[in-house]
């Protein structure tokens, strides 16, 4: 009968939440209300079962609850990636002609103009990878509205950064012990960008987080079919985002070193994004090169000596300041050095760091932290699996990984439930780098403050439209 009703309970809520999301109304409470409802009926017989038995699915909901909970929505460059899954729907055709006026004025910058067509400025990787979510819009073919676009980004960005949770499970469980991959979990889930920024809307990052998880899932595992996986899957982070490259490399060069065997699977894999990205690339523009290149290999420069100590250490962009388990991940690297991926891993994450000190905008713009770590924070916390055996082994080091979980989690929830801190500009944000008033727990106490430097959650639809400077219709 509980086993009954539970099931009920769950088909009724996600039905509230299909109805919300396709005819265009808020979802948040439809939403929460839904994955509450599965908490429920999976353990509703058996409290404590669904956790033996399903870990992983316990992991991706335990972080879509955190996500749903902020009921709000933090985004702005994700405009075009939200606009993408209508193109494909309605027009069978990634351009976004269709769309352009959302894509006007100060937002014109989000398109690229090839041949009379507009393309994405981004890769189209992270838009592909919301579209079963946009069909159950699609069908109720409801009208383009900015509070649609704002529900659909949220929620797609929280199930993929979620999945991305799930699969990192998958890579630890094997590992290290269920505590210790539950921690991990948490550490990444809530403790990380994937929290605060990913999660929040549809960047880049959680497609990106999601496609490399995965990845390190199937490197984990044996057999050509994981080959092929491993393959496809950072091939897929790297047409996602580019800066994955370094990973994708990495694995390579770790199976070439110690894994031959493995090679083959995993260039099948990885040939089949990349012909995809070939063919979108030439389809679209006649050359075989992506759209924004010009624009993006302009903002590389000369090294950056601020960036680089800016990126480490700095209170509004500082990997160490915002995510502190990093330093555990190097220790991991350093327990497991003998195998040529942990190493070579983190050697990925240095020159993603040593990159972006050559990127004119290496602030990542008015973010939280710096949101480009994001695929960093999930790779360091895949390497903390190693350093199980030596922190158990002392109460100091012990208490050392529970002081930083915590602090992780705590500063990611502000990223998460409040404004992200700084100025709007780009120069502003360099000039502001070293600014311990713009620390989030400091800039969250000085708006408690003073009140009205702030606005409350959540984003009403006219908020919505004025940060996406979009005319009223």
């Amino acid at each position: 009968m509980v086993r009954s009703l539970s099931i009920f309970a769950f088909t009724a809520c996600l039905a509230w939440f299909c109805f919300a999301l396709g005819s265009g109304e808020v979802v948040w409470l439809p939403a929460f209300s839904c994955v509450l409802a599965a908490w429920w009926a999976g353990s509703a017989r058996h409290p404590g079962r669904l956790w033996r038995e399903r870990p992983a699915v316990c992991v991706f909901l335990a972080g879509l609850t955190a996500y749903f909970s902020t009921f709000h929505w933090h985004g702005g460059d994700d405009l075009p990636s939200i606009l993408l899954p209508f193109a494909v729907l309605r027009g069978h055709t990634l351009a976004l002609d269709g769309y352009l006026d959302w894509l006007s004025g100060p937002n014109a910058w989000y398109v690229i103009e090839v041949g009379g067509r507009h393309l994405s400025f981004y890769p189209p990787g992270a838009g592909l990878m919301a579209l079963p979510l946009y069909v159950i819009v699609w069908l109720f073919k409801p009208p383009v509205t900015a509070v649609l676009l704002r529900d659909l980004s949220k929620v797609s960005a929280a199930l993929i950064t979620a999945g991305s949770a799930a699969a990192l499970w998958k890579a630890l469980e094997r590992r290290c012990s269920r505590r210790w991959a539950l921690s991990l979990c948490a550490l990444y889930g809530l403790g990380s960008w994937a929290f605060s920024v990913s999660s929040q809307g549809l960047w880049q990052h959680g497609p990106a987080q999601l496609a490399t998880a995965l990845g390190l899932w199937a490197l984990c595992e044996t057999g050509w079919r994981w080959d092929a996986l491993a393959g496809l899957a950072l091939s897929a982070a790297v047409a996602i985002r580019p800066d994955g490259v370094w990973f994708a490399v990495a694995a390579f060069a770790a199976l070439l070193l110690q894994r031959r065997s493995r090679l083959p699977g995993f260039c099948l894999g990885a040939a089949v994004p990349a012909v995809l990205t070939a063919a979108y690339w030439l389809h679209y523009t006649g050359r075989l090169r992506p759209p924004d290149m010009g624009i993006q290999s302009a903002m590389f420069g000369n090294f950056q000596p601020q960036a680089f100590w800016a990126l480490l250490a700095s209170p509004t962009r500082g990997l160490l300041v915002f995510f502190p388990a990093a330093l555990f991940g190097a220790w991991g690297t350093w327990r497991a050095r003998r195998d040529a991926l942990r190493p070579l891993m983190l050697a990925a994450c240095a020159a993603q760091w040593l990159m972006l000190s050559f990127y004119d905008g290496w602030v990542g713009g008015n973010t939280f932290g710096t949101r480009y770590f994001a695929v960093t924070a999930l790779v360091l916390t895949w390497l903390c699996a190693d350093v199980e055996d030596e922190v158990r082994r002392s109460p100091r080091r012990i208490k050392a990984w529970r002081a930083c979980l915590c602090y992780c989690v705590a500063l990611h929830a502000l990223g998460a439930y409040l404004r992200w801190p700084g100025p709007p500009s780009v120069a502003g944000q360099k000039a502001a780098a070293w600014d311990w008033k713009l620390y989030p727990p400091v800039a969250a106490v000085e708006g408690l403050i003073d009140t009205s430097r702030r606005k409350s959650y959540p984003v009403r639809p006219d908020e919505f439209r004025a940060r996406l400077r979009v005319p009223a219709p």
